[in-house]
């Protein structure tokens, strides 16, 4: 018989593929504990699984997709390169830094959509469009993925997980929600839902929808604007979302949650990146609770008649934010030369694909 894929199986999902393999049901547990506690993809090495449904699993590769380029910038960050089993090309990062503590913070940025619909003018992951949504095991691969960088480079598995790679997490809602539910699940990859952060541009309706699945994943949006009018130029979405139904679904994933929300900023040179654009901002934000403001200076994204902000406008940005007593932070640029910095993490392998 052909065999499903099983990475991204639920418990219930892995039972009724090992009896339909004429094992005991309680195998399932066994092989999720495989599958993902161990993050073990050669069934050969599965030793207390039965020889019978070994051997079947060999015979159909458990990952689906391949590396197909892998570039480190020398200043802990490493972009890999992933063509699924259809021939797309994704994105998926590892980034490496110490925390404030001294302690080694690894985090994997992963990617939920082959592409992007949101069209936002600053990123250079919907510069072809959308081309299809990641299902659920297409999404956990890329965890195994990076396993393997970890065990190369002699490092412990995660400390953190964002979802702010290619696509818009909550356009794939469903798929997502299945592949978090086995990363944060003590059957699966057992993270802890607030070492988890997902991003996403303001889907009012999806936001309030996350809100209402009972974890307390970190959410982070993309605002980058202080005006409907501003932000639409930069989103072209937003004209159907709109910033305050952004922040007020914002307000009540908090509610839910009690979860601090982190509002994404991307400074665009001559855009949005005044201090007058700051003084708005903190006004935009005065009354929601506990919010912090990531501020991103633009990386360079060819064709988008789009500029980086200056070194002064970004200082004089956070230092008008930080008076009026907003929690700000200026993400670091990290692996430009690998394009795997926020907005680079592009298809622009898939042309030759």
């Amino acid at each position: 018989m052909s065999l499903p894929s099983l990475i991204g199986m639920t418990p219930d999902q892995l039972r009724d593929t090992v009896v339909a393999l004429g094992q005991k049901p309680f195998v399932a547990k066994q092989l999720a504990q495989w599958l993902y506690g161990k993050r073990e993809t050669e069934p050969a090495r599965m030793t207390n699984l039965p020889r019978g449904l070994r051997d079947k699993l060999a015979a159909h590769p458990l990952l689906t997709s391949t590396v197909i380029a892998a570039e480190d910038s020398g200043e802990g960050t490493t972009k890999l390169a992933v063509r699924l089993h259809d021939g797309t090309i994704i994105e998926c990062v590892l980034m490496e830094e110490e925390g404030d503590d001294g302690a080694m913070r690894l985090t994997a940025c992963i990617s939920t959509q082959a592409g992007c619909a949101m069209g936002c003018r600053f990123c250079a992951s919907g510069v072809l469009g959308l081309k299809r949504h990641l299902s659920p095991g297409e999404i956990l691969e890329q965890f195994y993925h990076i396993d393997q960088v970890l065990k190369r480079k002699g490092l412990p598995w995660l400390t953190n997980v964002v979802v702010m790679g290619m696509g818009e997490p909550l356009h794939n809602f469903d798929h997502l929600m299945q592949a978090l539910r086995i990363l944060n699940a003590d059957w699966g990859f057992g993270l802890g839902a607030r070492r988890i952060t997902v991003s996403t541009v303001g889907l009012p309706d999806k936001i309030r929808e996350l809100a209402r699945q009972g974890f307390q994943f970190n959410l982070a949006i993309s605002l980058h604007a202080t005006s409907d009018e501003q932000r639409t130029r930069l989103i072209p979405t937003n004209v159907s979302t709109g910033l305050k139904n952004i922040i007020d679904a914002a307000a009540e994933y908090f509610r839910e949650t009690r979860r601090e929300v982190t509002f994404e900023y991307t400074l665009v040179g001559g855009e949005n990146d005044t201090a007058a654009d700051a003084g708005r901002l903190a006004a935009l934000l005065h009354d929601f609770p506990r919010a912090n403001v990531n501020l991103i200076p633009m990386n360079p994204v060819e064709g988008s008649g789009l500029k980086a902000p200056g070194t002064e406008s970004v200082e004089e940005f956070s230092r008008v934010l930080r008076e009026a007593g907003v929690n700000v932070h200026v993400r670091r640029k990290r692996g430009r030369s690998v394009q795997a910095a926020c907005g680079q993490l592009r298809l622009r392998l898939q042309p030759q694909a």
